[in-house]
C-alpha cells in the first residue's frame, strides 16, 4: 500500500510540476547576470573592428570603380568615418542591453534565464563564451566573402543603368 501511495504522489508531483514552474518573465537582475555571464559587452566591442573593416572594404570597393582624386578620396573617407560613428552611436552596450532586456523578458520565462546561468557556468558553457569572439569573427570573414561578389554584381548593375541613362535622347 504504501508504494502505491509513494507512486500516486510520485505521478501527482509530475503532474503539477508545471504549476510549480516559474513561468514569470525574468528579472532584469537576471538578464543583466547572464549578460555580464556571457561577456555580451565585451563580444559587442570585439565586433566594431569587424563592423569598420566591412565598412572599409565596401566603401573601397565602390571607390575603385572611378577616379580616386585627392578630393574624391577625401569625400570618401569623410563618409566612411560618418558611417563607423553612426555605427558606434546607435550600436553601444546600453542601447543593446534594453533591446536584450525586452527581448528576453518577452522570449524566456524565469526558470529559462536561471537555466541558461546554470549552463553558462559549466565549462561547456564557458567554452561557448570564450570561443563566441572567434566564431563572429570567422563568421563576418565568411559573409564578407559572400558580399563581395554581390557588391561587384551591384557595382556592375549602377554602371549599366548609368550607361543606359547616357544613351537615351536628351530631353528637349
Amino acid at each position: 500500500m504504501k508504494i502505491i501511495r509513494r507512486g500516486f504522489a510520485l505521478s501527482m508531483l509530475i503532474i503539477a510540476w508545471p504549476v510549480f514552474a516559474n513561468d514569470a518573465p525574468p528579472s532584469d537582475a537576471s538578464i543583466q547576470e547572464l549578460l555580464t555571464l556571457t561577456r555580451s559587452e565585451e563580444m559587442l566591442n570585439g565586433m566594431k573592428p569587424q563592423l569598420n573593416a566591412m565598412i572599409t572594404a565596401s566603401i573601397n570597393q565602390v571607390s575603385r570603380s572611378g577616379q580616386a582624386t585627392p578630393e574624391r578620396q577625401a569625400v570618401i573617407d569623410r563618409m566612411r568615418e560618418k558611417m563607423v560613428a553612426a555605427f558606434d552611436e546607435s550600436l553601444n552596450f546600453e542601447s543593446i542591453q534594453m533591446i536584450t532586456l525586452r527581448v528576453y523578458q518577452a522570449t524566456y520565462t524565469q526558470d529559462e534565464v536561471d537555466g541558461l546561468i546554470a549552463f553558462y557556468k559549466t565549462p561547456p558553457g564557458q567554452a561557448l563564451i570564450n570561443k563566441k569572439q572567434l566564431m563572429v569573427q570567422n563568421m563576418m570573414a565568411e559573409m564578407q566573402t559572400l558580399m563581395r561578389p554581390v557588391t561587384q554584381r551591384m557595382i556592375q548593375i549602377r554602371s549599366d543603368a548609368e550607361q543606359e541613362i547616357k544613351a537615351l535622347p536628351a530631353r528637349k
